[in-house]
């Protein structure tokens, strides 16, 4: 496997290339991401951008036309999404097509694809100045019905309630998508100008995963982004999230018969190397013989599911549970007697080894997959080691000690707990 990371155009545009290649890839895969801030001014309009450049260009300008095109691509995929980034907002489109060399008649599909990303990037369908109106109409109830979608899944629902307290008065507790009314009341020349200001100020990070990068991608890539005024390039910025004096608790109450529970810890000022964090979580929460899988989910019963997960910018560690209402205080305290018992090193060394073993294995495996492996490289791209493969990320997981995991452990403070229950909960 190589990888290569360079500029993509003139010097200070703020476009970057970063490149994975192996033979063993039977699909060449681009995904761009445009790195602007999140606001709740712009959160909706940004995230109706990537509505409008997912199907359709001036040269395909409705879905029928794109739809054709990607078939004779040998069934070619262009997908956008909208997620977080640090304390930023991402919009991402990607698009994966089959390597050249299995083209039945020579086709240059990889320069074909890239072709067709660029046009929705670059050549969007537009009239005056502004998205189509039919067009905008249907993309906009998209967005629409995504933002009120989330509550059917109250998994989701409830981390997105939980991340607006967690990261009160930040941006990262702003819902990536916006808020309905927000996105209500976009009109498409609004949200044409938002495309604009993307495309002219945005940080922009190119991925490409395959067997091979022609050449003649990286030219036409470069000829694009030279080719529009990019000024005042948006460099993002995050900042860990500060603990709150006190632990908050929030309950909402919905008709749901699963209460779901989560807990925000934070640790502040304290330095962890990300290796640490890695071990910790996985230790903790993140595996099937972690502690709190063993001991509040299969010894105790007070969990449905019971994991932690982290946010390493926003030096956070959070553990999300399904439990019965009447569980939910009885879980809580076994939760935090686990970390107690982890900031105590009260845990086998055999444990620790195995989730050694299990965090190396996964990544290992990095690199089988053009996602995620395009994943791990932007997740640093802004990073002081943007090249860290996870062969070298291994070697420091395996110089990880149980001390480091206490130290961990023990510098996580309480900052919020946020439940979703039933109204019979009362």
């Amino acid at each position: 496997m190589t990888i290569n990371r360079k500029p993509v155009g003139r010097e200070g545009n703020g476009c970057f290339l970063t490149s994975v290649t192996d033979p063993k890839f039977k699909t060449n895969n681009f995904i761009i991401h445009f790195i602007v801030p999140l606001t709740r001014e712009n959160a909706a309009e940004n995230a109706a951008v990537s509505f409008m450049i997912e199907d359709s260009c001036k040269e395909y300008p409705d879905i029928t036309a794109f739809s054709r095109r990607l078939a004779s691509l040998y069934g070619a995929g262009v997908r956008t999404n909208v997620g977080y980034f640090c304390d930023n907002q991402t919009i991402t489109i990607a698009g994966n097509a089959i390597a050249d060399r299995y083209a039945l008649n020579g086709e240059e599909i990889t320069y074909d694809l890239a072709r067709l990303l660029c046009g929705c990037i670059f050549e969007p369908v537009s009239e005056d100045g502004a998205f189509p109106e039919k067009q905008f109409a249907l993309k906009k109830q998209e967005l629409i019905d995504d933002i009120d979608a989330v509550i059917n899944d109250k998994r989701s629902y409830s981390f997105r309630q939980a991340r607006e307290i967690i990261y009160r008065d930040e941006p990262s507790g702003i819902p990536v998508k916006g808020e309905k009314a927000d996105a209500a009341a976009l009109d498409s020349r609004r949200v044409f100008d938002a495309y604009k200001r993307i495309l002219e100020t945005a940080r922009v990070e190119i991925c490409f995963v395959g067997e091979e990068l022609p050449e003649k991608c990286v030219s036409l890539l470069t000829e694009k982004f030279d080719g529009i005024r990019r000024e005042n390039v948006y460099t993002p910025e995050n900042f860990p999230s500060p603990v709150k004096e006190k632990t908050e608790y929030v309950t909402e109450r919905l008709d749901v018969v699963q209460s779901k529970m989560i807990m925000a810890f934070k640790y502040g000022e304290n330095s962890v190397p990300p290796e640490v964090l890695t071990l910790f979580v996985q230790l903790f929460g993140a595996t099937p013989f972690s502690m709190l899988f063993k001991n509040v989910r299969e010894k105790l019963s007070l969990c449905y599911y019971c994991s932690a997960t982290a946010n390493r910018e926003k030096k956070a560690v959070f553990v999300e549970s399904g439990v019965e209402s009447a569980n939910i205080d009885a879980a809580r305290e076994e939760i935090l007697r686990q970390l107690d018992a982890v900031s105590k090193g009260e845990f086998p060394d055999e444990l620790l080894e195995q989730t050694r073993l299990y965090a190396v294995c996964a990544l290992k495996g990095i690199g089988d997959s053009p996602r995620s492996a395009a994943d791990w490289y932007f997740d640093r791209c802004l990073t002081d080691e943007p090249l860290l493969s996870p062969e070298e990320y291994i070697s420091r997981i395996q110089a990880v000690t149980k001390e480091q995991i206490c130290a961990l452990a023990k510098c996580l403070t309480l900052d919020t707990v946020y439940v979703l229950t039933g109204k019979e909960a009362q």
